[in-house]
């Protein structure tokens, strides 16, 4: 068997595409799997090697966007089988092809995965790529473009599904649901923690994200490059709706993008053997992935648990502390993701740059597709800052999933694939948490009112007492959408009156 060191895994190619098509010209307009495909040829060529194709045994793809959904949104076709519509245009022939299962974490897990299997000698050659065309779509039926992306290649791939409910029945029924009112809930949590007005937590989460925007105004692979103040992120505007209190548009990972991404992964002895440079050589160090609980099961939420064990894992794993990490990657779908992780690693938000390619607002949120291009532009920060140590946190679900990894250029002293059992026990340790539907008063621990077009459209609760947590409707048209706004600013550790009816928990202010 090869020596430890040639068995250490490496990442040798990465590769990003973005297309901004403008919706004019629908012959133009990206197609999801040329997409992928080009971002695969830019990281094979980034390599350097003439023989790198023939040398891929392994091709991992993340499911995209439209195959994540319950009930998939194919306007314009759909596509049977993507990891082998993908390749069947490509020099590339693997022995195995993967599709992932959902989530946003998956980029990083998955180099966490195959950089095991790679030590392992599982395989040699390693491929993970995905890309998204949802700016595209949207762009195409808002002009009435009838486009055709359907596709029927197939053959055989370990198709992972879209792995785990991330939702109760009880947290849908009572007013839980799409991402953004469940990061709300969260925010609104830390904001209370904080002692913030709604006013203030806008001018603290908008001081991060205009730097954020500056940083993808200055990136060749953003979706949206321009630089957007901190009073224009802050005010609600035309522009800058209410989503989800205190979430403004802004504040939210934009998913109409026309964004791929790839990335070639190795073995040092490998690398060496194929004739791809050193210089090219990227190191993965510590690792880790983390799975939290159903939101309504976690002790604390303006807190994540997940959050904090991914990173102290890796940072540990990695025999460094966080001030030695000199370039930041962190998951930014929502503010509360890179807040969180900057108060872990005890690090500035405002003083430190904590992405390295504008963040899911402003770069753009491809799907569970973003953090391959976190890695890809890591990696090419890296290889410019030779020695110096770069961390990138993944985040899936609502902080559901957390998955880290911390490179550098230099190899590291030792280097095993980790265990996360540890994190998993300490998640499984946590006191239950028994949920209600009954007639009862609880202290609120988060809320929020929820934007329609025509202004807010509803509203939700949760709130504990010695029972348990509920979770618990507010009917806006009962206690009025002008009032639940003027309670809301202090709304956390009020005593409200739930009241059950017809299966569904409702909230009394």
């Amino acid at each position: 068997m090869a020596s430890k060191a040639d068995r250490l895994p490496v990442i040798i190619g990465v590769g990003q595409v973005v297309d901004r098509w403008d919706g004019s010209d629908p012959s133009q307009a990206p197609h999801p799997v040329e997409m992928i495909r080009a971002a695969i040829s830019r990281a094979l060529g980034d390599t350097g090697s003439e023989v790198i194709a023939d040398a891929v045994d392994l091709a991992l793809f993340i499911r995209t966007f439209p195959d994540s959904l319950g009930q998939p949104v194919t306007p314009f076709g759909t596509i049977k089988n993507l990891p082998r519509a993908v390749l069947q245009g490509t020099e590339l022939s693997p022995e195995r092809a993967i599709y992932s299962v959902v989530g946003g974490d998956q980029p990083q897990a998955m180099v966490n995965e195959l950089s095991a299997s790679l030590f392992a000698g599982e395989c040699e050659v390693a491929l993970i790529a995905g890309g998204e065309v949802t700016g595209a779509m949207k762009a195409a039926m808002r002009a009435g473009h009838a486009l055709d992306w359907s596709d029927d290649t197939d053959g055989p791939v370990e198709d992972r599904g879209k792995g785990e409910p991330l939702l109760s029945r009880y947290e849908f029924t009572n007013g839980l649901g799409m991402p953004p009112q469940n990061y709300a809930a969260q925010e609104q949590a830390w904001r209370a923690r904080k002692g913030f007005s709604t006013e203030e937590w806008r001018k603290n989460a908008s001081r991060l994200f205009a730097r954020f925007s500056e940083i993808a105004a200055a990136n060749p692979y953003a979706q949206f490059p321009q630089a957007l103040s901190e009073e224009f992120l802050s005010t609600p505007s035309k522009a800058n709706y209410p989503m989800c209190d205190p979430l403004l548009k802004w504040h939210v990972a934009q998913d109409a993008v026309n964004q791929s991404a790839a990335l070639v992964l190795t073995t040092a002895g490998k690398a060496r053997e194929l004739g791809v440079a050193e210089d090219k050589w990227v190191y993965l160090h510590g690792h880790a992935d983390v799975k939290d609980a159903l939101m309504t099961q976690r002790p604390d939420l303006s807190h994540s648990d997940a959050i904090r064990l991914a990173l102290e894992t890796a940072l540990d794993a990695s025999d460094l502390s966080a001030d030695r990490i000199a370039h930041f990657d962190l998951y930014s779908c929502f503010p509360i993701v890179p807040i969180l992780a900057a108060e872990y690693l005890g690090v500035d938000p405002i003083d430190r740059d904590l992405t390295v390619t504008g963040g899911l607002p402003f770069f753009g949120g491809p799907g569970n597709n973003y953090s391959t291009h976190a890695i890809a532009s890591m990696v090419e920060r890296l290889r410019a800052d030779r020695g110096s140590y770069g961390l990138v946190l993944a985040n899936g679900g609502f902080t559901s999933k957390e998955s880290v990894g911390v490179y550098s250029t230099s190899a590291p002293n030792e280097w095993e694939p980790l265990s996360s059992d540890a994190c998993h026990q300490a998640i499984e340790s946590r006191p239950e948490v028994i949920l209600l539907d009954e007639d009862c008063e609880a202290e609120v621990e988060a809320f929020t009112l929820i934007h329609g077009r025509d202004g807010p459209a509803s509203a939700f609760i949760i709130a504990r007492n010695a029972r348990g947590r509920v979770v618990a409707r507010v009917d806006l048209a009962e206690v009025g959408a002008d009032r639940f706004e003027t309670l809301s600013e202090d709304l956390v550790g009020r005593t409200v009156s739930i009241a059950h009816r017809d299966g569904v928990n409702f909230a009394t202010l």
